[in-house]
């Protein structure tokens, strides 16, 4: 299902700010796993000027409660979904 957009609205992101934010989280959690909270996902916001509450309150719409949350479920498609197109799996046509 596509968010509505009060949910992208939560999202204090753009998509290549998402995009960024996924692949610093990733690339920590290969280092060391992750350890069920948003150790990194924090360090890359306060290194960013990213106000934390509105990011967490916009990640846990989308299932991010944990780096490794904010990685599997956070996907920048269902966030920012091109016009037109449907959001989740491939066109029936």
């Amino acid at each position: 299902m596509a968010p509505t957009d009060d949910e992208a609205a939560l999202l204090p992101l753009d998509r290549s700010q998402l995009d960024a934010l996924r692949e610093h989280v990733e690339a920590l959690l290969g280092d060391g796993g992750c350890d069920q909270t948003r150790r990194a996902t924090d360090a890359w916001a306060a290194s960013h000027g990213v106000a934390l509450d509105r990011l967490h309150e916009g990640l846990e719409e989308f299932g991010g409660f944990c780096d490794c949350e904010v990685v599997m479920n956070v996907d920048p498609a269902v966030v920012f979904p091109v016009a037109g197109q449907a959001a989740e799996g491939p066109s029936l046509r």
